[in-house]
């Protein structure tokens, strides 16, 4: 239904709730995300609360744990689709030859229009080259916008935001003046849950309606090369590429409409015998931070948590774009994200910051959590630092160590593969609340013979291990006896030896 930095596969999450909880028992999640913890402890029978800073993910919880009418969601969607198309559709209309066209997808590379995709009475998809026309019709639409965000964003090179840069930069204002007729539309909804759906509509819309969808060329199939352009989409950053689409507002909309209605389907699965005031009773969202929670003291049976590693994914300045659109950004209070950040204007989000906060986050899960119940944490991160400071949390509240383990995933992605500071899967460190004091503190194992000895061992035993199966392989053995090798080096010596 919506793109969300970070989504865990909803059947490995399910596992850990169902082997640390009974029925009825309140599952916790301080950095919930898109609320896939939460749905997973409602499908099973248990309570949840999701706490989180970012607004835009509370909706997205909201909207996934909601059983709605379709019809009533079909029909709104009509009632748009009659006031709107038409009219968003005349940004994109031109005569060509004497024949009336709908412009679906220009290519522009350096500001100029190359390629122009559009449909005819007689035909969905012809190609020309750009025009003249092309480029007024962009930058100079015959409708004045209504209201579209002008919110500054933070300068930062990691996810390619220079200075001065808005979010409305990342549009062309055609572009502009389609999506704030929508959301102009959808302010209009009376009922909020519909009115919520419509929301996210737009919100994930946006992406492809921007200028950060590149244009695919070159792609073989069948073992053979195609030159024709394929469309792109959005990954993780604002990089505007050198050519990339501009396409069709209306024609977004109604393709990511068609996705959330797909999804709706399957929240009305799940969610369909169980009335609003079931979801009220056993689901609790609070959009605030980790480091001081609402909840009474000893009162949650278990803590499930994907907390910001370090660097890796910057939650907030990556989701600025959609909360802007949706006029949620606010109240966002950032000095409370628990984030190591490059931008220039946060220079305080380092790792000594991350550490402190995430340490209180720690302290509030040890205020909440029942005596004796287990606290599980996914984790996915190279850094040897964060690795050691992150570690030392635990001993430092009480929480020993019960399991480590690999969560899996079905289908890799982006962020995993390529990310400097990532691995291929998180793993997921399980601990129990404890409230002894003498636990020792994890420290580095520098002894690299010793880590070449242990990881032949490994290798020789199991020669299909991947470097994340051999960290794994080293944590298990190593953590419950107070250390771990530095995850640099183990991937280093990986490199050497497999």
């Amino acid at each position: 239904m919506h793109k969300y930095w970070g989504k865990k596969p909803f059947n490995e999450i399910s596992k850990f709730i169902e082997r640390y909880t009974s029925e009825n028992e309140v599952v916790l999640d301080s950095f919930c995300g898109s609320g896939v913890t939460l749905i997973e402890a409602l499908r099973a029978n248990r309570k949840c609360i999701g706490v989180d800073l970012n607004p835009i993910a509370m909706l997205i919880s909201k909207v996934s744990m909601t059983a709605v009418d379709v019809s009533l969601v079909k029909n709104t969607f009509t009632e748009i689709q009659h006031k709107l198309k038409s009219t968003i559709n005349s940004l994109y209309e031109t005569k060509i030859n004497g024949e009336n066209t709908l412009v679906t997808h220009t290519i522009w590379q350096n500001d100029q229009p190359v390629e122009v995709w559009y449909a005819t009475s007689a035909s969905k998809k012809k190609i020309r080259e750009g025009l003249p026309i092309d480029i007024t019709m962009s930058r100079s639409p015959s409708l004045k916008a209504k209201w579209y965000p002008d919110t500054p964003m933070f300068e930062n090179s990691r996810i390619n935001i220079t200075k001065d840069e808005r979010v409305s930069d990342l549009f062309t204002p055609r572009a502009l003046v389609g999506l704030s007729y929508l959301l102009y539309e959808i302010k209009t909804i009376e009922d909020e849950k519909i009115r919520n759906i419509f929301l996210l509509t737009l919100s994930g819309t946006l992406s492809q309606a921007s200028n950060l969808v590149f244009v695919i060329r070159e792609r073989k199939k069948n073992g053979i090369s195609q030159s024709k352009a394929e469309v792109g989409s959005w990954v993780i950053g604002y990089w505007i590429p050198r050519e990339h689409f501009e396409i069709n507002v209306w024609n977004c909309f109604e393709n990511r409409y068609k996705r959330v209605l797909k999804g709706i389907g399957e929240i009305n699965e799940i969610f369909g015998d169980k009335d609003d005031a079931y979801i009220a009773k056993h689901a609790r969202l609070i959009n605030g931070t980790a480091t001081a929670l609402p909840i009474d003291e000893d009162s949650v049976d278990y803590v499930f948590i994907d907390p910001p590693h370090a660097n890796r994914i910057l939650y907030l300045e990556q989701s600025l774009m959609w909360n802007a659109w949706l006029q949620l950004d606010k109240d966002i209070n950032w000095d409370s994200e628990i984030i190591v950040s490059e931008a220039k204007e946060r220079k305080n989000k380092n790792a000594e910051n991350y550490t402190a906060l995430l340490s209180r986050a720690f302290s509030e899960i040890k205020r909440v959590l029942k005596p004796n119940k287990v606290f599980s944490m996914a984790f996915n991160c190279l850094d040897d630092n964060t690795w050691i400071e992150t570690l030392r949390l635990f001993t430092k509240y009480g929480f020993v160590l019960c399991n480590i383990e690999p969560l899996v995933y079905s289908a890799t992605s982006v962020i995993q593969d390529n990310r400097k500071n990532a691995l291929k899967t998180d793993f997921v460190l399980s601990f129990i609340n404890t409230e002894r004091e003498d636990l020792k503190e994890i420290v580095f194992n520098n002894d690299k013979d010793l880590l070449e000895e242990r990881i032949v061992t490994i290798l020789k035993d199991h020669p299909e291990h991947e470097v994340y199966n051999v960290m794994n392989a080293l944590f298990e053995e190593t953590m419950p006896s107070g250390y771990i090798f530095k995850p640099s080096y183990i991937v280093k010596k990986c490199a050497e030896l497999m």
